[in-house]
C-alpha cells in the first residue's frame, strides 16, 4: 500500500490575496451565523475555530469545541456548492442507517452548517498503521456498508439526479481539456478522443443503476469511534453505474493495492451484493468489464480535476497523487483491445509527456 499525502491547511492552498480576502470574508460571516445558530440551539461554546483539512471543493471544515464536546463548522459557498442536495443526501442517509454526520443547524442559501463531529480517523488514516488483519476486518466494514447503501436505493430511492451521458461526456472532457491540453501542452487527436469518449459513457450507461456515492474512497470514509463507518463528501450522489463507487474504493486515487487484493475484496463485494439483490452482480465477467472502464473514466475525469485545481485554483497538494492514478490507468488499459488505440497513444506520448512535465 502506498500511503496517503496529508492535505494541508486550507490556510495555505491559496496564496492569491484576492481569494485569501474572500475566504477572510466568508469565515467572519460564518462567525456571526454561529453567534446566533448557537445559542438558538442551548450550545455554550468557545469561539475559537480550529481550521480541519482541505478537499477538493471550496468548501472550508472548522472544529470547535463545546461543552459536550466537539462539532464542525462548515462554509460551503453557494455559488459553487451544492448545500440544498447535501441537506436531502445528509437525511436520506441516515433514515436508511447509514452513518453520516447529523446536521444540527443550517443556513444552505449562505453556505453556512453546523454538523456532528465524526472525528479525525478517515479510513486512510486508519490504514497507516494497521495490519493485515485489520485492513481486512476494515474493507469487510466498508463493503458492507456500500451494499446497505446501494441495496437501500431499492426501495427508498435516491433523491439525486441521474448519472447521465451529458455528465459522463462532460467529465472525460475534463480530461482533455486540463490534462492533456493545460497541463502536458499536447494535443489529443478527436477521433481518438471520441472513441473513448464514446465507449466509456455506453459502458457506464450499460450497467445496473444503483445509488452512486460519486467518491466512495479513503478519504471520505470515516472509522468513528464506535467502529461505525461513517459517510461524508456525498452531496454529489446521484443514480449511476453499480460498480462506480467500488472501483473508487479499490481502485483509490490515494491508495495503491495490488491486483490479488482488489480481485479478492471484488468477489467478496459481488457475494455480497449478489445475495442483497444489487442488480448487475450475478454476472462476474459483465461486472469486471464495467468495473475497469468505469475505473478508467473516473481516473481520467481525475486527472482533469487534479490538473484544474493547479492551473486554475493554485492548489497544488493533489499534483503528487498524478502517478498513481497514471499507474491505475496503466495497469487496466492493456485488459481491453476495444481501447487499444488509447492504450497505445497514452503510452507513446502521454506518459512520456508527463514524465518530463515532472522534471521541470
Amino acid at each position: 500500500m502506498i500511503a496517503p499525502r496529508p492535505h494541508r491547511d486550507p490556510a495555505a492552498v491559496n496564496d492569491d490575496p484576492a481569494s485569501a480576502a474572500a475566504q477572510d470574508t466568508r469565515l467572519e460571516a460564518l462567525r456571526g451565523w454561529l453567534s446566533h445558530a448557537l445559542p438558538a440551539l442551548g450550545i455554550e461554546s468557545e469561539r475559537t475555530l480550529h481550521p480541519l483539512t482541505a478537499d477538493a471543493s471550496q468548501r472550508r471544515f472548522y472544529r470547535m469545541q463545546t461543552a459536550d464536546g466537539t462539532l464542525i463548522a462548515v462554509d460551503a459557498p453557494p455559488a459553487t456548492e451544492n448545500n440544498q442536495q447535501y441537506l436531502v443526501i445528509a437525511a436520506w442517509l441516515r433514515r436508511q442507517g447509514l452513518r453520516a454526520p447529523a446536521v444540527l443547524a443550517a443556513d444552505p442559501a449562505q453556505g453556512h452548517f453546523l454538523v456532528e463531529d465524526l472525528g479525525d480517523r478517515t479510513l486512510a488514516r486508519a490504514l497507516e498503521d494497521a495490519d493485515a488483519a485489520t485492513t481486512e476486518a476494515l474493507y469487510s466494514r466498508v463493503i458492507d456498508r456500500l451494499v446497505r447503501f446501494q441495496a437501500a436505493g431499492r426501495d427508498h430511492p435516491l433523491p439525486g439526479p441521474d448519472y447521465d451521458a451529458e455528465r459522463l461526456h462532460r467529465e472525460t472532457d475534463l480530461f482533455r481539456s486540463w490534462f492533456v491540453e493545460g497541463l502536458l501542452g499536447l494535443s489529443m487527436p478527436e477521433p481518438l478522443f471520441r472513441a473513448l469518449d464514446d465507449l466509456l459513457t455506453e459502458s457506464a450507461l450499460a450497467q445496473a443503476r444503483t445509488p452512486v456515492h460519486l467518491d466512495w474512497h479513503c478519504r471520505n470514509l470515516m472509522v468513528c469511534a464506535d467502529d461505525e463507518i461513517g459517510i461524508v463528501d456525498f452531496q454529489d450522489a446521484r443514480i449511476g453505474p453499480v460498480s462506480y463507487d467500488l472501483v473508487s474504493l479499490l481502485r483509490d486515487c490515494y491508495l495503491r493495492w495490488p491486483e490479488a487484493r482488489i480481485t479478492g475484496w471484488t468477489d467478496d463485494y459481488l457475494a455480497r451484493a449478489s445475495a442483497a439483490g444489487i442488480p448487475g452482480t450475478r454476472d462476474r465477467a459483465s461486472f469486471l468489464r464495467g468495473f475497469d472502464l468505469c475505473g478508467v473514466q473516473r481516473h481520467l475525469k481525475v486527472l482533469g480535476i487534479f490538473a484544474r485545481l493547479h492551473l486554475r485554483d493554485g492548489r497544488d497538494h493533489y499534483l503528487a497523487d498524478l502517478p498513481r492514478v497514471l499507474d491505475h490507468l496503466a495497469t487496466v488499459l492493456p485488459r481491453h483491445p476495444e481501447i487499444a488505440a488509447f492504450r497505445d497513444w497514452f503510452d507513446r506520448i502521454l506518459l512520456p509527456a508527463h514524465a518530463a512535465w515532472s522534471q521541470r
